[in-house]
């Protein structure tokens, strides 16, 4: 009798330490679980950033392009008045010489 009433208050002890585990186990777990959802929500705000500066570095890269096409638009335009300059006066230099 004394050997049941033994190996009762063991198995009793045993299960208390599982309970007592499984509480610390539970804890672990909500802790993870909680950092996983913060980190989720990182991501997300990190992915929704990211995809913004993609809109903007393609806008930008846009913007660039314009701006090539007006430089050299403008270049063109500065050489043609650049010639007539030179001309005008190579021009008045001859014809006062």
């Amino acid at each position: 009798m004394e050997f049941m009433v033994d190996q009762q208050a063991k198995s009793s002890a045993k299960i208390e330490a599982l309970i007592e585990s499984q509480k610390e186990s539970d804890g672990r777990f909500k802790r993870t679980e909680e950092g996983i959802r913060s980190l989720l929500a990182i991501a997300e705000i990190h992915e929704r950033e990211i995809n913004t500066i993609g809109h903007q570095v393609s806008s930008v890269s846009r913007d660039v392009a314009t701006l090539s096409e007006t430089t050299r638009a403008t270049d063109e335009r500065l050489n043609t008045l650049i010639n007539v300059v030179e001309r005008q006066i190579s021009n008045g230099r001859n014809g006062r010489s």
